[in-house]
């Protein structure tokens, strides 16, 4: 969503420039890209926004943790971008407080507003923090997600079920629940009637499976159109474009009560946050039910097509145009 509102604001005629330490993207940016450091470590974006006063009219950015130092010598100019509950990304008690309170500073004593992009998420800053919030619902770019299965990728599935899963490193996204729902299907994926395909970072793990690594969205629309069913079982969420994605494809989901924006049982399957047993129950309807599953699919359009990335990038720029005066 970040490259999303970058492009739109350049060709709406504004000078957009992204500061990283970290170049590595599969997103054509049409926005000015400027690399912070050649080290990787949020560290160095850190310290730079700590001594530095930028010459921007609005800063935007997408970590609390960075919002808040750059707040330090930016406040007037400085917009959060809250994709999800930053806390919700760690385990450990301590490095929750650190994240807590640094939203407590940026957002209830500094008062930095914030845009939020789901009506749950808003609703939480608002409560915790007391937090000036607009919310600006993620959408997904139907002239890019649509059902297209891929010859290729179904001669590489063949007769197999197949299970897409997002394998990424941090807590809240519960990769280690989707390994542990899988191998509850050991015996379909090792007699070979069960295949598990994986997007996002490298699996290192005994269940065997097809990595794609980082895909671009042309590769991912085909993927999520030629699976049978893609598992999430998400600990928190602000609003997924992946589920989006996915219903856009016409790509049943079943994942968990942090993905708001479904009903299960209407437009896929909602388990409680970390129960396997359910998670493995409901893969087991989608994959093997399909007047379920076809029910899910038809749902599932319809759940999409309230979420318009067009409606969402206007009103990204309304917002910054209320909070934020821009020339």
């Amino acid at each position: 969503m970040v490259v999303e509102y970058a492009n739109y604001l350049c060709a709406e005629g504004h000078h957009v420039t992204i500061l990283t330490s970290c170049v590595d993207s599969v997103f054509k940016v049409n926005a000015k890209i400027v690399q912070i450091s050649h080290q990787k470590h949020i560290t160095n974006t850190l310290v730079t926004a700590l001594f530095k006063k930028f010459d921007f009219d609005i800063i935007i950015a997408d970590i609390v943790i960075l919002s808040l130092v750059l707040a330090l010598r930016n406040k007037k100019a400085i917009v959060y971008f809250a994709q999800d509950y930053d806390e919700s990304y760690y385990r450990n008690s301590l490095l929750r407080l650190l994240i807590r309170t640094a939203y407590y500073i940026n957002l209830n004593l500094l008062k930095v507003p914030v845009i939020a992009v789901s009506e749950s998420l808003g609703q939480l800053l608002r409560t915790r923090f007391s937090a000036r919030v607009d919310v600006v619902l993620n959408g997904v770019d139907k002239a890019v997600f649509y059902p297209e299965r891929d010859q290729s990728l179904l001669s590489l599935k063949g007769k197999k079920k197949v299970v897409l899963i997002f394998a990424r490193s941090d807590y809240r996204k519960g990769f280690d629940l989707a390994l542990r729902t899988l191998s509850k299907f050991t015996d379909k994926i090792e007699n070979g009637s069960l295949a598990i395909w994986v997007i996002g970072d490298q699996v290192n793990d005994s269940l065997e499976v097809h990595n794609f690594g980082k895909v671009t969205p042309q590769i991912l629309r085909k993927i999520l159109s030629s699976v049978d069913v893609l598992l999430y079982p998400s600990r928190h969420e602000g609003l997924p474009l992946l589920i989006l994605e996915a219903l856009s494809c016409g790509c049943p989901v079943v994942t968990t009560e942090a993905v708001t924006i479904l009903t299960s049982n209407y437009d896929g399957l909602v388990c409680d946050i970390g129960d396997v047993e359910c998670l493995a129950k409901s893969l087991s309807v989608v994959l093997y039910d399909n007047e379920r599953r076809n029910k899910f699919i038809t749902h599932g359009f319809l759940t999409a097509d309230r979420y318009s990335l067009e409606e969402g990038k206007r009103r990204f720029l309304q917002v910054l145009q209320n909070v934020r005066v821009l020339q």
